[in-house]
């Protein structure tokens, strides 16, 4: 992809151009980001399982599920397990294409980010302040072009059954298959959207020249396990919001330290399409218990984390059991691990001196000595990418890719 890309409206398909801020610390000049919303189809063969549990039909049930889940002496889902789910199918994917409209060195390396649980897309590309807060636009002004997706049961993608669809294994391939499409050039081709085109002049679809994986929580732990059979589809990656470590094996926190809502009974209008087995964290509360650290802690960031928090999946928690973190020895690219200092959920409150070099080792043998590191985010909690000091982040995460050449 080179030169500048144009700006064009096919119908249902927009390509809009915005402005993307440059962060505080950055150069003072600023580039015209152009994205485009697309429909991705994803075919998607992976093993399931069908777990016994609760139904979550309501919020009572929702924390009847989260007693029930952490209290059993069955509470290991692998003793649940009562079935094999078999999955062949086409899974619709929302996501956001962006890159920058002037030519940059950096504009074929694409950037397919994940979001954890409880978030979409949104995430990435935060609206409150974004010259501070926005990693879409940050990275945009660094001149990568930027690729983020709603995970499957959230946002614009599409909402299955909760219990045997929407587990880790089928979220792997859905990652797998859409770092296949971009580097075949396929994103705009392959969308249910691209119908509109009708302009054969109009060159969005590219072939990246490379391709990083940015994540965040839950969607780098897909990341990192998505590496075990697909060690060379990416060239480097940063996974925020994990973080190897002597306490997270041995003392986790779960799901019964937080308190989730029937996600339609929580907002009947705007989850009116999420059905059994969906919910939601309950408030605001809960959000800064979960994701925030009071030092850095804007109190609009916070209202933005409710406005766009996303259901879970029940499926996504019972198979975390059958898909524990393992070693990618074949991946050999450069790889940060990026956490807040007082990250509450991976590190109990406090993730200072507990990096194991020996885990991350187990897990990435096959990574560079120079190539497999860590930074701490000063004062900052779970959700690094919604703290008032972002932007300063934005730059640790982007000067890395950059030393290695991505």
């Amino acid at each position: 992809m080179g030169g500048i890309l144009p700006l064009v409206s096919f119908g249902a398909l927009v390509l809009a151009s915005t402005t993307a801020s440059t962060p505080t610390g950055s150069a003072t000049t600023t580039t015209t980001k152009l994205c485009v919303q697309l429909q991705i189809p994803v075919h998607v063969v992976a093993t399931n399982y069908h777990y016994d549990q609760p139904r979550v039909d309501s919020s009572i049930d929702a924390i009847d599920w989260t007693v029930n889940v952490t209290t059993w002496s069955s509470s290991n889902f692998t003793e649940r397990i009562t079935e094999r789910v078999d999955v062949n199918k086409t899974f619709n994917i929302g996501a956001q294409l962006c890159v920058p409209s002037r030519k940059t060195s950096k504009a074929g390396i694409l950037q397919i980010a994940t979001p954890g649980l409880g978030f979409g897309k949104e995430y990435f590309d935060v609206k409150v302040d974004p010259q501070q807060y926005s990693y879409v636009d940050a990275a945009i002004n660094k001149g990568y072009s930027v690729l983020s997706y709603d995970r499957l049961g959230t946002g614009a993608s599409e909402k299955p059954d909760a219990y045997d669809d929407v587990q880790i294994p089928v979220e792997i391939e859905i990652l797998a298959g859409l770092t296949k499409i971009a580097r075949g050039g396929k994103l705009l081709s392959s969308s249910n959207a691209s119908s509109a085109i009708s302009n054969a002049s109009a060159k969005f679809d590219f072939v990246p020249t490379k391709i990083v994986h940015i994540g965040h929580s839950f969607g780098s732990y897909i990341n990192s396990l998505m590496l075990i059979n697909y060690p060379d589809i990416i060239d480097g990656a940063i996974f925020t919001g994990l973080y190897p470590n002597s306490i997270e094996a041995t003392n986790p926190l779960n799901v019964l330290n937080y308190n989730h809502a029937f996600a339609k009974e929580s907002d009947p209008v705007r989850f009116a399409k999420y059905g059994s087995g969906y919910f939601v964290l309950d408030n605001e509360e809960t959000l800064q218990k979960l994701f925030f650290q009071k030092a850095t802690l804007d109190p609009a960031l916070l209202t933005y984390a409710d406005s766009i928090k996303q259901p879970e999946a029940i499926g996504e928690y019972s198979s975390e059991d059958d898909n524990p973190l393992a070693p990618a020895p074949n991946y050999k690219g450069p790889l940060m691990f990026f956490v807040g200092e007082f990250d509450n959920f991976i590190c109990n409150g406090n993730c200072s001196g507990i990096y194991s070099e020996a885990f991350a080792r187990q897990i990435y043998p096959g990574v560079g000595v120079d190539d497999l590191t860590y930074y701490l985010q000063p004062n900052t909690g779970h959700a690094s990418m919604l703290s008032t000091n972002a932007s300063a982040g934005y730059e640790v995460m982007l000067g890395f890719l950059d030393s290695r050449g991505l």
